[in-house]
């Protein structure tokens, strides 16, 4: 949480300085903005993934089947694995078909990727050469007590461990160019599954979720760093998001993206808490 309110507090200040507007932040990835649903639609953004990393993906109607198991069920909108329930079975399935029978939001079911290794991909645009970025890390979510996990920061057995060092500098333009083949988003964190480092730039991997709205660096949870690196880290990530809110192309049409999003969340809220009363 502290770590939230420092860049919340920092990138406003940046954009003070900068004469740019902190709230235009909402309209950095406006393309992929469904105005009509009110979110960044799951499903609508799985269709813009190459086949080669599209894991199965389809609204649950109550009746068909997955392919495979282990399969999640996932609300359509959702944040750090907000919701989101695993089947490893049928019967599992069935149960958690049950638990969210009376929600009002419309659910997914996405196939479990086979591969063993989770890596986060957060990437932040640059300002001056938008054919490149300005911030590009590489962390991995390490999990060792579960199979198939939800990792999340909610997660106590999820731990995120940077290693974007292991990487050169070819081999993240090489990252850098499989996230642009799936959209050209100013700022973006892609969950991916693959087997090792190798396989991952060898472009062997599946696509598990596409963060568009909020995506954290969550480099920044690994616990080699202190106070002062993640201020630091902070300050730079901040002045850069900034600057690609001050050169984003203002020729696009402006959506309510933040309005939208919390009225979408607070409706289903209120309905759950009416429900929970009757």
């Amino acid at each position: 949480m502290k770590i939230t309110i420092l860049m919340v507090i920092t990138y406003i200040l940046w954009c003070i300085r900068l004469g740019t507007k902190p709230c235009k932040y909402f309209q950095l990835n406006v393309p992929y903005f469904d105005r009509k649903v009110g979110i960044y639609s799951k499903i609508a953004i799985d269709q813009r993934i190459p086949a080669r990393w599209r894991l199965e993906q389809f609204y649950d109607d109550g009746v068909r089947e997955p392919n495979r198991y282990p399969v999640f069920v996932k609300p359509e909108w959702g944040q750090n694995a907000k919701g989101i329930l695993k089947a490893n079975n049928a019967r599992e399935l069935d149960d958690a078909r049950k638990k969210i029978a009376d929600e009002r939001v419309r659910y997914l079911l996405q196939e479990g990727a086979i591969e063993q290794r989770e890596f986060e991909i957060f990437a932040l645009r640059d300002y001056a050469n938008q054919q490149t970025y300005s911030v590009f890390t590489i962390t991995e979510a390490v999990n060792t007590s579960e199979s198939s996990p939800i990792n999340s920061v909610h997660n106590r057995n999820t731990q995120y461990i940077e290693i974007t060092d292991q990487f050169s500098e070819q081999d993240k333009q090489q990252l850098w160019k499989y996230v642009g083949e799936i959209g050209s988003f100013n700022i973006s964190r892609t969950s991916v599954r693959s087997n090792s480092l190798a396989e991952l730039l060898d472009g062997r991997f599946h696509v598990i979720e596409i963060n568009l709205f909020l995506p954290m660096p969550i480099n920044m949870l690994d616990h080699k760093y202190d106070w002062s690196d993640l201020r630091r880290m902070i300050r730079h990530y901040m002045f850069c998001l900034a600057k690609i809110t001050w050169a984003r192309d203002k020729t696009q049409e402006a959506k309510p993206v933040f309005t939208k999003i919390m009225l979408y969340d607070r409706r289903s809220k209120i309905l759950n808490y009416l429900r929970s009363k009757i």
